[in-house]
C-alpha cells in the first residue's frame, strides 16, 4: 500500500478512473491524501476509487470517481468543498447517520442536489419539521376519542357484572349508536373525548335539530347519550378517558318539548285501515312502478299483533318465536318478552285469545319465510331466520297507504327505463274518510276502549312490565342445546306468567275486551264489504 501526500490534481483524478475502469488496483488500498484539504483522501482498491474524508479515528466515503453513476465526483473544487462540510459536521458531534443523510440530500435529484450549502439548509429544514411532528405528537392526547368512550360505554352498560341501575337494554344500545352515528358527529367521533368542547356538541345538536325529522327527539337524544357517555367515562374510566375537573357537559341543554299527542285513533278506523292494506296483498298500490305487491304478509301480521297487543313496535317485533307457548288454562297463548327488549327493562308476559293468534297467523303462515324459523314469531321476508319484521317495516306499511313514503328515484335508472316513473300518488286513507294515525296511538286508542268498558286498570297491565326477570330468555344455539331449551320454555313462560306480579286474570279480562272489539269490528266491515260486492 502505497501512501503520498500531495496535492491532488485533475489528471490524478483522470488517472486513476482510467485505471480502475481498465485495470484495477488489485487487492491492496491505494491512497493518495490531498495536501490542499485536511482529511480528505483518494482511496483506490480493486475497480474501485473512492473519495474519502478521515476524521480523528472515523471515516466517511463522500463519493466516488469510479464506478460512474453511483455518487460520482470529479470535480475537484466540489470534492474540497464537500469533503470540508462533511468535517464540519463530524467536528460539530454529528453522527456518522446524519453525515449520510446530508450526502444523500446532497448526491439526490431534490432540493440541495451537487450545492453544499443548499442541501446543509435542506437538512436544517427536515430537521426542524421532524422537532414539530415530535412535538406535536407529543402534544396530542394520548386518551380515548369520544368513538372510543361510546363503544366502552355501551360494552360497560351491556355487561351483565355491571349494576343493574347503570344497564341499559337492546333498545337503548340500538339508540345509542344510530344517535352517534349521524352525520352531524362524523368529525367529532376520532376527537380526543378531552378536546372536544360545549360549541361542538350544540353544533351538532342544531345540525340534527335542523336535518332529522320533524320533532326535536333527535337533538334531544343528542344530548341525553352524549352527557351519559361522558359522565359515565368521567366516573368510571378518568385516566383513560381523560375525563377529570369540570363536569362541562352537564350545562349541554335541549330547550325543545315534544307536545304529547293526542290522536286516538277509533277501533273502526284501525280496522278500515287493516282491511284497506289486506288488499293489497296481491297487488301493487297506486302509481307503483313495479308489479309486485303493495303490502307484505309478514308485514301486516306484524301490524295485527300490534294492533292486538297495542305493544311497543320495537319489543313487539322482536318477539322470539319460542316465547310464544300454549296457555293451557283458558286455551290460549302466552306471549313473554325478555326485560332486554323492553323500554322499561322488565320481563312481561301477556295472554293471546286464541282468535286473536288465529288472525294473526292467517297471514304470519303466508309470508315468504312462514314459519319456518324457530328464532322469531315474525320472521323477515327479506332475509330468511336471522332478521325479524323490524318496527320500520310495519310502519311503512301505514306509509305508502297514506303515500307519505318517500319516492327515491335513481336518475340514472330512470333514464334507461330499468325503473318507470311512478305515476301517481294517493292518500287512500283519507280516500277512505280515515284519518292519519301510529302505532304509538294504539296504546291511547285501548286505554280508552278499557276505560269505557269499566277496566280502568286493563290497559295498565296490558301496556306496562311490571316482573322482573333476572335468568336470560335468549337461546343460543346447538340444534341440542335449542331442543333442550324449547321442552322447558313451556315451564319457564308459564313461570313467569302465573308467578308474581303480572296480574294475569286482569290482563285476559282486559286484553278480551279489545280483542273482542277489534276483531268484532272487522268481521262486520268483512261482512259489509262482501254484501256490497255481491250488490255490485
Amino acid at each position: 500500500m502505497g501512501r503520498v501526500k500531495f496535492a491532488i490534481e485533475d489528471h490524478h483524478v483522470r488517472q486513476a478512473a482510467y485505471k480502475a475502469e481498465r485495470e484495477g488496483f488489485g487487492s491492496d488500498i491505494t491512497t493518495l491524501p490531498d495536501a490542499n484539504e485536511t482529511g480528505l483522501r483518494l482511496q483506490m482498491q480493486g475497480r474501485t476509487a473512492a473519495w474519502v474524508v478521515r476524521f480523528r479515528n472515523s471515516s466517511v466515503t463522500i463519493g466516488y470517481v469510479y464506478p460512474q453513476g453511483d455518487r460520482t465526483l470529479t470535480a475537484l473544487s466540489k470534492v474540497r468543498g464537500l469533503a470540508r462540510a462533511v468535517r464540519s459536521m463530524l467536528n460539530d458531534g454529528k453522527t456518522k447517520e446524519d453525515v449520510k443523510t446530508f450526502l444523500g440530500v446532497y448526491h439526490g435529484n431534490g432540493v440541495g442536489s451537487g450545492d453544499v450549502k443548499k442541501a446543509a439548509a435542506e437538512i436544517v429544514k427536515r430537521e426542524a419539521e421532524e422537532a414539530t411532528r415530535k412535538a406535536i405528537e407529543a402534544a396530542r392526547p394520548t386518551t380515548w376519542t369520544l368513538r372510543e368512550c361510546v363503544e366502552e360505554t355501551i360494552r360497560a352498560k351491556t355487561d351483565p357484572a355491571t349494576r343493574e341501575t347503570d344497564r341499559i337494554g337492546a333498545n337503548t344500545v340500538k339508540d345509542y349508536k344510530l344517535t352517534f352515528n349521524r352525520p352531524a358527529f362524523t368529525k367529532l367521533m376520532d376527537t380526543h373525548a378531552v378536546n372536544i368542547t360545549r360549541g361542538d356538541i350544540e353544533d351538532v345538536r342544531d345540525e340534527v335539530r335542523r336535518t332529522v325529522g320533524k320533532s326535536p327527539a333527535g337533538a334531544m337524544k343528542v344530548v341525553t347519550y352524549f352527557r351519559a357517555v361522558m359522565t359515565w367515562c368521567a366516573q368510571n374510566n378518568s385516566s383513560k378517558s381523560g375525563l377529570v375537573g369540570d363536569a362541562w357537559w352537564n350545562m349541554v341543554t335541549a330547550p325543545y318539548e315534544i307536545r304529547p299527542r293526542d290522536r286516538r285513533p277509533e277501533i273502526e278506523a284501525i280496522v278500515s285501515t287493516l282491511l284497506l292494506a289486506e288488499q293489497y296483498l296481491d297487488k301493487p298500490l297506486p302509481g307503483r312502478a313495479q308489479r309486485i305487491a303493495g303490502v307484505g304478509h309478514a308485514a301486516l301480521s306484524g301490524l295485527w299483533w300490534l294492533v292486538l297487543t297495542c305493544q311497543r313496535a320495537n319489543a313487539g317485533m322482536s318477539l322470539l318465536g319460542h316465547d310464544v307457548v300454549d296457555d293451557k288454562v283458558v286455551g290460549w297463548r302466552l306471549a313473554a318478552w325478555s326485560k332486554d327488549v323492553m323500554k322499561a327493562g322488565r320481563a312481561h308476559a301477556l295472554p293471546i285469545p286464541a282468535e286473536a293468534w288465529e288472525m294473526v297467523d292467517r297471514f304470519r303462515s303466508k309470508a315468504k319465510h312462514g314459519l319456518s324459523t324457530q328464532e322469531w314469531a315474525f320472521p323477515s321476508e327479506r332475509k330468511k331466520g336471522d332478521v325479524h319484521v323490524s318496527a320500520s317495516g310495519v310502519y311503512r306499511v301505514l306509509y305508502r297507504l297514506a303515500g307519505r313514503d318517500e319516492l327515491l328515484q335513481d336518475v340514472e335508472r330512470e333514464r334507461t327505463k330499468v325503473i318507470p316513473r311512478r305515476t301517481e300518488r294517493r292518500d287512500l286513507l283519507a280516500e277512505a274518510g280515515i284519518d292519519w294515525w301510529s302505532l304509538q296511538d294504539l296504546r291511547r286508542a285501548i286505554t280508552k276502549a278499557l276505560d269505557e268498558a269499566g277496566i280502568p286498570g286493563g290497559a295498565s297491565v296490558i301496556l306496562a312490565h311490571e316482573v322482573k326477570e333476572k335468568e336470560a330468555m335468549a337461546v343460543s344455539a346447538t340444534e341440542r342445546q335449542r331442543a333442550d331449551f324449547l321442552r322447558q320454555r313451556q315451564a319457564k313462560v308459564t313461570q313467569l306468567a302465573y308467578g308474581g306480579a303480572q296480574h294475569l286474570a286482569l290482563k285476559r279480562e282486559a286484553i278480551k275486551v279489545w280483542c273482542d272489539a277489534v276483531l268484532g269490528e272487522y268481521a262486520r266491515q268483512k261482512k259489509l264489504t262482501m254484501s256490497n260486492e255481491d250488490a255490485a
